[in-house]
């Protein structure tokens, strides 16, 4: 399966920018302004987040290509008048991405063609689709600009299990395609702008801010490993690991190849795009990985579920020093092959050393012996416990004996 089209900007404020200035001994730079407005109700764009983002990050973006944005740049909120005002920033060439939830952000524009255009080739000359305002910033010379956004196209829904009850606390995200196939619509974490949203108490969900254009929704049924501390001053961490996830897609399927896009027009609240969880049609498979040779149980490995027809992964679980066990929760019935590569490990305890540590220590593997990968047909019509499947030594480890 693909990995998730990661957004990231890494941003400074206006305030802390002026600051680090400051104590490097930079030039003061120029004054950014400008407002703000709302194209659907012709009025400020309140509280908005407004980033000067380079251009030379964005203008290497090629359409409908898993690429990624990893720069920094100016950022600061609108006042109640729609205004903004940056200052000292350095000269360059900027575009001015204005992002307020619900609204078109001009950056998702560029990865989400609207439906029934053809995703553009990149050996063809890119055509503007950057709609943000580009400016030239020279020292010491104010720049004055107006930015205007425009209201998105939202995507709404009920997550339900097939017994009726709701499926809470689900992931739903928003995918776009791209060359090697759907890929999640990247989010900004800066400006709180996501195309993703989690169910609530009633299975409900909403995503907006949408481009026109042609999507997928992907709802993730997820485990979680979870720990938490809450010290003496009431401070609380909390951190998570993944254990096993299953995605469900529009139109019912529990396989991308199979699912139905969705096409959204601009400004559209495209509501009634239920999904049902078929909880009667999941089943848990659970077992171990032994050594060919002399069957022991591994204490570490890599187990993959793929597709039988095209291999494609339907899912991922791992063995590790809690439980000798690999478990795939909600498995859809089906026909799979139970990929799976094996090792024997000896787990030590590290502490962590930062004050207050929580957890005090982790957990580092130390590679004992390595196996090669085995492969077994797997039919899932129910419960699948006590499967064994088991790893051959590698060539060059076959005469050497067995580590415990």
């Amino acid at each position: 399966m693909k990995s998730p089209l990661v957004l990231v900007f890494l941003c400074v404020a206006a305030a802390l920018s002026l600051a680090q200035q400051k104590r490097a001994g930079r030039p003061s730079g120029s004054t950014v302004s400008g407002h703000v407005y709302c194209a659907d109700t012709n009025t400020p764009a309140r509280m908005a987040s407004v980033i000067l983002q380079p251009a030379e990050q964005i203008d290497a973006i090629h359409p409908g290509e898993d690429q990624h944005i990893s720069s920094h740049g100016e950022m600061t909120q609108t006042l109640l008048d729609g205004s903004f005002n940056i200052q000292h920033v350095e000269p360059g060439v900027y575009y001015v991405l204005a992002m307020q939830q619900g609204y078109v952000s001009a950056l998702a524009s560029i990865y989400a063609p609207p439906a029934g255009r053809a995703t553009p080739d990149a050996r063809q000359p890119k055509k503007p689709l950057m709609t943000a305002p580009r400016i030239t910033v020279q020292s010491n010379l104010p720049v004055a600009v107006n930015v205007s956004m425009e209201r998105g196209a939202a995507v709404s829904g009920t997550i339900l299990y097939d017994d009726g009850g709701p499926a809470a606390g689900v992931r739903v995200s928003i995918l776009v395609r791209t060359k090697g196939g759907w890929t999640k619509l990247p989010s900004s974490p800066v400006a709180s702008q996501s195309y993703s949203a989690g169910s609530d108490d009633q299975g409900h969900y909403r995503i907006s801010g949408l481009p026109a254009g042609e999507y997928l929704l992907e709802a993730t049924l997820s485990i979680q490993g979870m720990y938490y501390n809450v010290n003496e001053t009431n401070g609380t961490s909390v951190g998570t690991w993944p254990i096993y996830s299953l995605s469900f897609y529009s139109g019912g399927s529990a396989r991308q190849k199979d699912a139905k896009p969705i096409a959204v027009t601009a400004g559209e609240e495209f509501g009634g795009q239920d999904l049902e969880i078929p909880l009667t049609r999941l089943h848990t498979v659970r077992g171990s990985i032994v050594g060919a040779h002399d069957g022991h149980i591994l204490n570490g490995g890599k187990l993959s579920l793929l597709n039988a027809d095209d291999r494609s992964e339907a899912g991922h679980a791992s063995v590790s020093k809690d439980d000798n066990t690999f478990t795939f929760a909600f498995v859809p019935e089906g026909d799979y092959i139970l990929r799976a590569e094996g090792v024997d490990n000896d787990y030590l305890e590290v502490p962590n050393n930062y004050p207050n540590a929580w957890p005090p220590t982790h957990t580092e593997p130390k590679l004992l012996r390595s196996y090669g990968t085995a492969e077994q047909p797997l039919h899932v019509a129910g419960e699948l416990t006590g499967i064994s499947i088991s790893a051959p030594d590698p060539p060059a480890q076959s005469a050497q004996p067995a580590l415990r």
